[in-house]
């Protein structure tokens, strides 16, 4: 009788000690529950976005997601991006990655770097015929060619094709001389008018160009006419 008694005291014992074990999980699992996730707010696509394309107020939006889930490349702001350009397709709902999109122009590609409705053409270039060397991107040059054909003017005859054309790039090559390494000039690209474009490509092919450098500050044209053995006398200070 005693020993069932004992036994009988053991199970309460052990019953209670399970609720309380039980008990005790709930609560810690509850409050477990009731930690709060972190959330981030990132720039997604509203709709699919294509490749190459300015990206406009109506193509992105906002949207929270959980800190844990942001890319590390993720825009956090849409003053960021709008009116920037897209390197590949984004997907609808995809976050919007700097890798993306061209965030910083002025150390992007060229093609990223030409202005709306405007060309980039490259020209041979000189010590001589380039300012000696001395013309650099963001500059301002004047073109001028001297056409010696026949077919184009009865004599050698110089003309300003183009003023005020902005630097776009400037090649270069290394060579060696006396045993030391010199850079040379050896193009230049600008950024012309498509029309502009078609002038320079024929002077290229049927003349001799040289280029002028601007003060930065002088975006002036000067109306000019042509220069050859027809008006050598009549030349003055324009």
């Amino acid at each position: 009788m005693k020993i069932q008694k004992k036994v009988l005291i053991f199970a309460v014992l052990m019953g209670l000690l399970t609720v309380v074990g039980l008990s005790y999980y709930i609560n810690n699992n509850s409050n477990a529950q009731k930690v709060e996730i972190p959330y981030s707010k990132i720039v997604v696509a509203a709709n699919a976005i294509p490749a190459n394309v300015k990206i406009t107020s109506n193509m992105v939006t906002m949207k929270s997601v959980p800190t844990e889930s942001v890319h590390p490349e993720a825009i956090t702001s849409l003053d960021k991006i709008i009116g920037k350009i897209t390197k590949s397709e984004i997907v609808s709902g995809e976050q919007v990655l700097s890798s993306r999109i061209v965030v910083d122009v002025e150390n992007a590609a060229l093609a990223y770097r030409v202005p709306q409705n405007m060309r980039a053409i490259s020209i041979p270039n000189t010590e001589v015929t380039g300012v000696a060397g001395n013309i650099n991107a963001g500059d301002k040059i004047d073109i001028l060619v001297t056409y010696d054909k026949k077919d184009i003017n009865p004599v050698t005859t110089t003309y300003t094709q183009l003023q005020n054309i902005e630097v776009a790039a400037v090649g270069s090559d290394i060579v060696s001389t006396d045993d030391k390494e010199k850079v040379m000039p050896t193009s230049i690209t600008v950024f012309v008018k498509p029309a502009q474009a078609e002038v320079l490509a024929y002077a290229v092919s049927n003349g001799s160009i040289f280029l002028t450098l601007r003060n930065p500050i002088d975006s002036g044209k000067v109306d000019l006419k042509y220069y050859n053995s027809t008006n050598f006398s009549t030349y003055n200070e324009r």
